[in-house]
């Protein structure tokens, strides 16, 4: 056999040997090198992630802390006026959030902002401080947070309403009703009013409720519904009874949105609007008279629909959302004006308290004050010897007008409404000097409310020094109406040739019970067009309302009396209302702001 044959093996040297020991031996401690600096780096960073765990875990503590503040104001609307509640621990010595093995967070909280501070502006500042406890041996770690609180109010709408139909009141005064085959007819020159009160209950007869709820199909028969017919134009219903009987020709009045109308901002009604032209919403608009889930087509568009686009602008149509409560009054103002008659004993407010009908003229920082039947008042807001003169005055926070059973003696002229002329037996405000009425008119410089137990009218405009982009701000609230002053003369039918028209109101306008509206709407000739913007009534602010107000009428061819709307949202009123505004009963309140320390 042949035998293979091949290279020998090469044996290494002793000094070969030696270098690749070397190597070997160098590249295990590079490795072990890398090794322990791995494990340093991972033991360094591990205070810092049990660090940064400990920091959330007191963020959340700290949220946990202005969630349960917002739980407390819940169930108690009226919470915040206890300011720093010494009941509660989360005030004093802190509330604990168990964890586990051991270990647990806790937060504290302070308020930033006074009883006064939030009844003033609306606003509830908290700062909420929350702390982790990681254990035995290891530091606890704080964080803070500074959350700002606010209502959903009417002051988030350029518009709201509660019921889209003419108030029930104005039913009263613009219709004619036959009874027993006799019209009584309220629109005449005689000045007559009438009231029409269900026989049996003595409650007036009125159209009411949602557009959905069955508005439109009273739960009265027309031909067969017993009433007293008063001569009257009292809310007590005291008038003298002309007839009894059986009612007929009775129909609600629904108020249209028209071609021309424009709304710039957020518009809510717990109503169904009734859309009659193609008015253009520039921003989202609600309604709650639906069902819920919502059915979209149960909009209540009468002749046309809103428009979606108009000159590059996009229009919205309406969508559902929840209602909102309106207050019953706005007497809770009167803890804010002195004197204090809602309790005597109390310390006096920074605003002023009148009586019976008063004129207020502002004139930036300060305001002429007419109020002839105020007898009880501070020399800062009355000098009452003298009060038949038209006196000035610093403007307070608050203004509230109080009816009176005593009247001082008025000079129409001084007082300026009702002007010579003037027709008063149409739709417009009670005039009785008793009555608590603000009649108001002019250019603020700083901060007010006028609240007024009946009536607010606006005989000219009502403007912002600073052109509403400052601080300025103007709210009007009455229990009863706000009214646009439009006189007509003795014919009934034309504007009051003395008479200027209000076309700008810069404010967030309130009211409680009836309407925001213009006297005499449907009479006198048209004071807007379509194409003039400063020919209509334009509202920077706010619009609130339990009833829908008319300011004008009109048909397809344009307005043909009283005022086209531009009402435009102040965006400033998300963050900024006028002293002591009121706000929805029974509104929650929500976290608007969250910021670190």
């Amino acid at each position: 056999m042949r035998q293979r044959t091949g290279r020998p093996m090469r044996r290494l040297h002793a000094a070969d040997e030696g270098v690749a020991l070397v190597t070997v031996l160098g590249t295990m401690a590079v490795v072990t090198l890398f090794l322990l600096s791995s494990l340093a780096l991972v033991i360094g960073q591990a205070p810092k992630a049990r660090t940064d765990q400990d920091a959330k875990a007191a963020v959340a503590a700290a949220q946990a802390g202005i969630d349960e503040y917002v739980a407390r104001l819940t169930a108690n609307d009226s919470y915040w006026t206890l300011g720093a509640d010494s009941a509660n621990p989360a005030f004093t010595t802190g509330r604990t959030i168990q964890g586990s093995a051991g270990r647990a967070a806790s937060y504290r909280y302070q308020l930033l902002s006074t009883a006064e501070d939030t009844a003033r502006n609306g606003v509830i500042r908290l700062q909420a401080t929350g702390t982790s406890s990681p254990g035995a041996g290891a530091a606890p770690v704080s964080r803070t947070l500074t959350a700002t609180l606010q209502p959903k109010g009417f002051l988030r709408f350029i518009y709201f309403s509660d019921v889209e139909v003419l108030d029930p009141e104005l039913f009263y005064a613009r219709t004619s009703v036959t009874v027993n085959g006799s019209a009584y007819w309220n629109s005449g020159t005689s000045g007559t009013r009438y009231r029409y009160v269900d026989e049996g209950t003595g409650v007036p007869v009125a159209c009411g409720g949602y557009y959905y709820a069955g508005r439109s199909a009273p739960t009265y028969a027309a031909a067969s519904y017993p009433v007293r017919v008063l001569d009257t134009w009292s809310n007590t219903l005291t008038g003298t009874v002309v007839s009894t009987g059986t009612v007929a020709g009775f129909s609600c009045l629904e108020i249209q949105w028209a071609s021309g109308d424009i709304v710039q901002g957020p518009l809510h009604s717990n109503d169904a609007l009734q859309v009659g032209g193609s008015p253009l919403f520039t921003d989202p608009v609600t309604e709650s008279s639906w069902t819920n889930p919502p059915d979209p087509s149960r909009r209540w568009w009468n002749s046309g629909q809103p428009l979606l686009s108009s000159g590059g602008t996009q229009g919205y149509w309406p969508v559902y959302a929840a209602p909102l409560a309106m207050p019953n009054g706005n007497s809770e103002l009167l803890k804010y004006v002195e004197p204090r008659i809602d309790d005597p004993s109390a310390a006096a407010g920074p605003g002023c308290l009148y009586t019976g009908q008063t004129r207020i003229t502002f004139q930036g920082s300060t305001m002429q004050v007419y109020s002839p039947s105020t007898t009880n008042a501070p020399s800062r807001c009355l000098d009452t010897s003298n009060r038949g003169n038209v006196q000035t005055k610093a403007v307070p926070p608050v203004v509230y007008v109080n009816d009176t059973a005593t009247c001082g003696s008025v000079d129409t002229s001084k007082m300026t409404v009702p002007r010579s002329g003037e027709w008063t037996g149409g739709i417009t405000t009670d005039y009785s000097c008793g009555r608590g009425t603000a009649v108001v008119q002019g250019t603020v410089d700083g901060q007010v409310t006028v609240a007024a137990k009946d009536d607010v009218v606006v005989t000219g405009d009502v403007l912002a020094s600073d052109g509403a982009t400052g601080t300025d701000m103007v709210g009007l609230v009455a229990g009863s109406y706000v009214w646009v002053y439009h006189p007509v003369d003795s014919s009934g039918n034309n504007l009051l040739s003395s008479s200027s028209s209000v076309h700008t109101i810069q404010a967030a306008v309130l009211s409680l019970r009836h309407s925001f509206l213009v006297q005499n709407w449907q009479y006198g000739a048209a004071l807007s067009s379509t194409s003039s913007t400063s020919s209509k009534l334009n509202v920077l602010g706010s619009i609130s309302q339990r009833y829908r107000g008319p300011v004008g009428t009109g048909n397809s061819g344009g307005p043909t009396s009283g005022y086209l709307k531009n009402y435009v949202y102040d965006q400033r009123l998300k963050n900024l209302q006028p002293p002591y505004f009121l706000k929805p009963a029974a509104t929650p309140w929500q976290v608007v702001t969250v910021t670190d320390k």
